[in-house]
């Protein structure tokens, strides 16, 4: 009586615990198979509570920079414009950006560098340049639209991406003196590059003219002369 007591006691458990195991088995099998959520690489990048000027300019590039540049800065390769719908994959061949572009459209260059890795901002020394050509010349479509800041923060995001500078704030007058690569000295073509115009040399002396208008002028003058001269010589003789 005490052995079946004691296995009347224990099957219980015996039979809960082998249903937990199930039950957990059960849910470790249909986690590895939940699908991966797809990540949209058109969309915005993530928010955080509180941005910094690099994170503003990741949502400013997303915005302005992005749709040419590509998600990851890479450019615009054949494999980013494959994430666009098709429709909108090969803008050459509509009006908005092919040769005769829509009222309101642009000609798209076919080719568009990449901004982020593999040395995509050797083209600068410093900073300021960097950011003086983006302020100038983007977004492509309306140069210099956007206000001082968001070129700024733009910049900054850059900088964070390619892993450069020290991640401060960038202003209008630090960017001047920011080198982009600090420990390598600058090649002797971007030294000289800039240079002072060699002024023109002037003469002591004014240059002659030999324009046909001229000779025509002193010909008249000294026509004149004699025909006055003539004149009054006649007219004393009339005397």
């Amino acid at each position: 009586m005490i052995k079946r007591s004691r296995l009347g006691t224990f099957l219980p458990l015996l039979i809960i615990l082998t249903s937990l195991l199930g039950w957990g088995r059960a849910v470790q099998a249909q986690e590895s198979v939940r699908p991966t959520p797809t990540v949209d690489r058109l969309g915005p990048p993530p928010t955080v509570p509180s941005p910094t000027q690099a994170d503003e300019g990741a949502y400013l590039y997303w915005l302005n920079c992005q749709p040419c540049h590509g998600d990851q800065g890479q450019g615009l390769t054949d494999e980013w414009r494959a994430q666009y719908p098709e429709e909108d994959q090969f803008c050459w061949n509509s009006g908005c950006h092919g040769e005769r572009p829509y009222e309101d459209g642009f000609k798209l260059p076919r080719t568009v560098p990449a901004v982020i890795g593999d040395d995509s901002l050797r083209r600068f020394q410093t900073v300021g340049q960097m950011y003086a050509y983006i302020r100038v010349t983007m977004p492509y479509e309306y140069p210099g639209v956007l206000p001082e800041e968001e070129y700024l923060a733009i910049a900054a995001f850059l900088l964070r991406e390619n892993n450069l500078g020290d991640g401060a704030p960038l202003t209008q007058e630090s960017v001047n003196h920011l080198a982009l690569w600090p420990d390598e000295t600058m090649p002797l073509i971007a030294a000289t590059a800039i240079t002072a115009a060699t002024p023109i040399p002037v003469s002591a002396t004014p240059a002659k003219s030999n324009s046909p208008f001229s000779n025509v002028l002193v010909a008249g003058l000294a026509g004149a002369v004699v025909l006055l001269g003539g004149i009054w010589i006649w007219r004393r003789k009339a005397q």
